[in-house]
């Protein structure tokens, strides 16, 4: 793959015409010879906007779509992710279940998505959905434990969750990061909501503070009084701006008023 990154870089700065890129012969010549992986690689440059390349997703849906016909995963794991960015849910699925059945790891999360969210007029089933996310899981896949937490600590049906497996899962999260690799505002996020949801609203409390302050640039008192005063203001201040303040905020109050999240995905209505 290296080899192949080099030769098309050099390429490419050597065949620029009226700024359009044009891609070269022995490029081409390699994915009809049946080289998925070169396929792949001109997709991945077109939908990043890399190699000297004008970003074009359509033109990246085509190459990856080659690359996927020819039975490269992540071929089929790309094309799968800019059909379901389009809604065309259907087609993402066909890909994604393509993917997951060469072990490809994050396919298997996009797949939970489908009976959590209701995806594709698929019926709403959150204990599918996580059997699918703990096959993501299993093969190290983040945003899994992250999601997978969330819904544990936040589903309405009192039969989607369980905040001390929930806990457990969050933990295994946090020891995947370090000083050096800090863990993400968005999961600290849901170890508040699984804090509030085993009752530990103190604790929850202090976690989404850190939320807050780091997502609506603010610095929060300290005195419980204050704190509901602060909040009241910012969910004013915010309720038609921007939307993760807000939302950080909301369960904020929520923590202050020691209740849990409640948060079920809606059916999707495509």
């Amino acid at each position: 793959m290296d080899k192949i990154i080099i030769i098309f870089s050099l390429l490419l700065t050597t065949q620029l015409y009226a700024e359009e890129v044009v891609i070269p012969q022995s490029l081409i010549d390699q994915v009809e010879s049946g080289h998925a992986e070169s396929a792949f690689f001109i997709g991945t440059a077109f939908a990043d906007g890399t190699m000297g390349i004008e970003k074009n997703l359509q033109k990246a849906k085509e190459w990856f779509l080659k690359s996927a016909e020819m039975g490269y995963v992540h071929g089929m794991y790309e094309i799968g992710k800019l059909l379901y960015n389009e809604k065309s849910f259907a087609g993402a699925k066909e890909w994604f279940s393509k993917a997951s059945e060469q072990g490809h790891a994050e396919s298997f999360y996009r797949l939970s998505l489908y009976p959590i969210y209701g995806l594709n007029d698929e019926t709403q089933d959150c204990h599918k959905g996580y059997e699918l996310l703990e096959k993501a899981i299993s093969r190290d896949v983040k945003v899994a434990f992250n999601d997978y937490a969330w819904m544990l600590s936040t589903m309405h049906d009192k039969a989607c969750r369980n905040g001390q497996k929930a806990w457990r899962i969050y933990a295994e999260l946090q020891g995947q990061y370090s000083s050096m690799k800090p863990i993400p505002w968005a999961y600290i996020d849901t170890k508040a909501a699984v804090l509030a949801e085993i009752s530990e609203f103190n604790e929850a409390i202090e976690v989404q503070s850190w939320v807050v302050e780091d997502f609506c640039d603010v610095d929060l008192p300290k005195e419980p009084e204050a704190v509901k005063q602060t909040v009241e203001a910012l969910l004013k201040k915010h309720s038609e701006g921007d939307e993760f303040c807000f939302g950080a905020v909301q369960r904020l109050q929520t923590y202050v008023n020691r209740k849990p999240w409640r948060e079920s995905p809606p059916a999707n209505d495509e």
